[in-house]
Parts: structure tokens; sequence; C-alpha cells
């Protein structure tokens, strides 16, 4: 009985085939999963869509390259070298998005922030206005969004200032020790009523709080805790408070000394 062996060049064609249909087949598995992954996910979220998709073709073409080792013709201890090295390489590929995956899990079970709140953190500072699985997106008080990594989220501090109420604005002004306190703490608390009304939420002022912090034979030092609830316009309301302050006729009176070299101190 006859028996008809192959040439190298026969086998060599062979395997470089099988590897070709390998890769593929990998290839096509990887744009389907893409598309899949794209299509079902990034109506509720497209970053993590994007980002699944990318792990996942990561996943799938490491393990289309495994596939045509042993057609190529590598040995087992070549075979288990390319895996530990795949398996370190699968996980510093992923490490960032599975840290700020359980980043993002972490911060809604816990929740220290929600949104709507105005935080400080990573360098940032604005009004959340999405906390997705893997980014948390700010919003400036410049109209600026700001997308930070969940996972730098929870390895920073971050400080909530609206977490407890209202903001409180403090402003210290100077008054000439010859005029009434009375009169400029109820003139003060007025404007600050005022402002406190304008840049808060519809029902959500809270009266301004005023304290007596020096007082010399030449002037008193007075502050004003403005309260509001939109921290976007903190600087606006400082502003306006400074101008109408200095708009009060003993402000503007020729026998103030601090008339003309001193300001309200914001």
């Amino acid at each position: 009985m006859l028996s008809i062996s192959a040439s190298p060049l026969e086998n060599t064609i062979l395997s470089l085939l099988v590897v070709t249909l390998i890769l593929s087949a990998t290839w096509l598995m990887n744009f389907v999963f893409g598309k899949i992954v794209i299509g079902a996910v990034s109506k509720r979220n497209r970053s993590v869509a994007y980002e699944v998709s990318s792990v996942g073709g990561i996943i799938i073409w490491t393990a289309g390259v495994l596939l045509t080792l042993p057609v190529l013709g590598a040995s087992d201890t070549v075979i288990s070298v390319v895996i530990l090295l795949a398996g370190g390489f699968l996980i510093l590929a992923t490490r960032d998005f599975t840290d700020n995956w359980f980043a993002g899990q972490t911060i809604k079970k816990i929740i220290p922030f929600k949104i709507g709140d105005w935080i400080k953190a990573s360098g940032a500072y604005g009004r959340v206005v999405k906390i997705d699985d893997l980014y948390t997106t700010l919003v400036t008080p410049e109209n600026e969004s700001v997308v930070i990594p969940n996972s730098k989220l929870m390895s920073d501090s971050i400080v909530d200032r609206t977490a407890n109420g209202p903001l409180s604005v403090p402003l210290e002004v100077e008054v000439p020790a010859g005029v009434e306190l009375s009169s400029v703490s109820n003139s003060m608390a007025g404007i600050a009523q005022e402002l406190s009304m304008k840049y808060s939420d519809a029902g959500e002022n809270e009266p301004p709080q005023i304290y007596l912090l020096s007082q010399t034979p030449q002037k008193v030092r007075i502050k004003v805790l403005l309260r509001i609830t939109n921290p976007a316009k903190e600087e606006e309301a400082k502003s306006e408070f400074k101008e109408r302050v200095a708009a009060l006729h003993w402000y503007r009176s020729e026998a103030n000394p601090l008339t003309q070299t001193d300001a309200p101190a914001a």
C-alpha cells in the first residue's frame, strides 16, 4: 500500500493558510463584537461602549494569535511563555478600564457626591452633570466640560461645596468708626438679602449673616456671609456686592478716609 506524505513546502503553505483563516476569523469576530457592543450600549453610555469594545478587541486578538502558535509548530514551552506574556499584557491593557469601572461602582454605592453638586476634585471645580461607569463630567463656572476618570476621583480628595446646603460667600467691609453701625448693618443686610435671592434658586435663598470682626478708633471691620445656592455666580455676587456697598452714602462720603484707599474686601 502506497503512502503519500506532503512535502515541507506543502506543509508550510497549509500552515500559512490555516493561520490566515484563523486571523481572518479573528478580525471578523472583533468587527462583529465591536458593532454589537457599540450598537447596544452606546445609546445608554457611549464612553463605556467604546471602552468595552476596545477591551473586547484586545482579548479577541490575543486569543486569535495564541491559536496560531500550535499551527506554526511552536513548542509547549513557547506557547506557555507566550500565554504568560499575553496575560500580563491584558492586565496592563485593561487596567485603566477595570480601575475606572470599579471606582464608578464605588461612587454609585457610597455616593460621595451627586448630580447637581458643586465639587472640587482632581484640579477641577464645577457642577456634576453626569456620573458614568467610567467617567464623571463636571461643568465649570466658565461653562467648560471637564471629564474626570472615576479612578482618579476616588484617589483624590473631594470637596463638595453644596452638600450641606447653600454656599457661604465671605465678604469683608471696613467702615469709618463715626458711622452708625446699626444703619450700616441694615444696609448691608438688605443688599446681601437681595443678592441671595438673585443668585439662588427660587425659594431656596437664606438670610445673610453679619459679624463684627474688629473695631479701632479709625475703622470697624464687618464680615458678611452671603448665602447663595448657585456657586457659578459666586464671583458675580461678590462683585455686585462691592459695587452696591461702594454706592452707599456713608461709603461715598468725603469724610470717609477709606473711600480713596480701601475697598470692600472679598
